[in-house]
């Protein structure tokens, strides 16, 4: 997503407004009631116009590969789970499955430890959606996939216990996510965008490639 004019102000985060920012703020709102606390407080907007969310205290991995530890897995995991089923069957999900984030993954995950303590960056993505829209994009940080520098059997081991948790079949999850790749992909390709393409038809190949491996 992009971070462009989000700037940490005290113990709040702020962000340009966007067309979804009074869906998003309805989000945060429902979690709170129900007692989610793996998300930050909406708290309005300021005199600049800026959504104002409270700051979580943790700490943020950047930039893969991520090599999260198995109580780290399965606390993002069970966070990740808790989050959908929180609004599975309400107004917000509409006539989809659930909200989606549209961005999950270590990267938009705080923790304190070995455990996940909450979901950040809540942008435009956020919308009704099937779960596995969220738990492959998630699954692809958590569990290094397409990584370079992790061993294939190490990736399908960390792929196996992220799905343990959430619910979905290993082989579900790769084709979405190698579906995604494509999407993105030709996508890029209309816009003429040659290196986006080179990238995304890497990340595609590498899953079909690796695919029985990873499923083993």
């Amino acid at each position: 997503m992009d971070r462009t004019g989000v700037v940490r102000v005290g113990d709040t985060v702020r962000r340009p407004a966007h067309a979804r920012t009074p869906y998003v703020d309805a989000v945060l709102r429902h979690l709170e009631a129900v007692g989610f606390d793996g998300a930050p407080r909406t708290l309005g907007v300021d005199a600049e116009g800026r959504q104002v969310v409270t700051w979580i205290e943790g700490t943020v991995p950047r930039t893969g590969p991520y090599l999260l530890d198995d109580d780290q897995l399965v606390s993002a995991a069970g966070l990740v789970r808790a989050f959908h089923d929180a609004t599975a069957g309400t107004a917000l999900a509409g006539d989809q499955e659930v909200v989606r984030h549209g961005d999950l993954g270590p990267h938009n995950t705080v923790f304190r430890g070995s455990r996940a303590v909450a979901l950040i960056d809540w942008d435009d993505d956020v919308r009704p959606g099937r779960r596995l829209d969220d738990v492959a994009h998630a699954a692809w940080g958590l569990a290094d996939l397409t990584s370079d520098v992790v061993p294939v059997r190490d990736q399908a081991r960390r792929l196996r216990l992220v799905c343990s948790v959430l619910g979905n079949e290993p082989g579900a999850v790769l084709t979405e996510l190698t579906d995604r790749f494509e999407r993105a992909r030709a996508d890029h390709a209309v816009a003429g965008r040659s290196g986006a393409v080179a990238v995304f038809e890497r990340l595609a190949g590498w899953t079909t490639r690796h695919r029985a491996a990873l499923l083993r």
